[in-house]
């Protein structure tokens, strides 16, 4: 080999290096996006389980899917079909003499689910609640004798029906 040879090849050796440092910086850096507190997030039941006053208790915890994408600067942030969580805040049974009941969930949190994920891998918290009166059968106890034992309805919520919560707080999310 000449020298002009060994010259081109360590030049080309030293460019190679070079663009591997670049790409590899690159790849260190990974796109951020801030995810604001308050940004509406639309979510669905899992349909597995009934939400009803007369079955659940306070503290029981419900599945929740993530219906629509989360959507920041026209990037998706966390892909429909995430998986999160929701808890029963508050269940009031239903009682004699019509007295309804009573049932109100909190949404919890949501995983993050695509390219994006939190610092720390950590749930995106979130703000919002359902509540939900039964019917009271208060008047048709009274005008029967045996009224005492007539009871009002379940408060349920409906699974079917997709409901807006908010992120509880600002997230860095970041890109894998």
């Amino acid at each position: 080999m000449n020298s002009r040879t060994v010259t081109i090849t360590k030049t080309i050796i030293a460019a190679l290096l070079f663009l591997s440092v670049i790409f590899t910086a690159s790849d260190i850096y990974a796109a951020t996006v801030r995810l604001n507190k308050g940004t509406p997030v639309k979510l669905k039941f899992d349909t597995a389980t009934k939400i009803s006053s007369g079955i659940l208790v306070e503290g029981d915890s419900l599945d929740i899917i993530l219906v629509e994408p989360i959507i920041v600067d026209d990037a998706i942030i966390v892909e429909a079909g995430a998986k999160g969580k929701a808890a029963v805040a508050e269940v009031k049974k239903n009682g004699r003499a019509g007295k309804p009941g009573f049932i109100k969930v909190q949404f919890v949190s949501i995983e993050a689910k695509g390219a994006f994920q939190t610092e720390g891998g950590v749930p995106i918290m979130l703000s919002g609640d359902i509540e939900k009166n039964g019917k009271g059968k208060k008047t048709l106890s009274y005008l029967f004798i045996f009224g005492l034992f007539i009871k009002g309805s379940n408060g349920e919520i409906d699974k079917n029906i997709t409901y807006t919560a908010e992120t509880a707080e600002t997230l860095k999310m970041i890109s894998e």
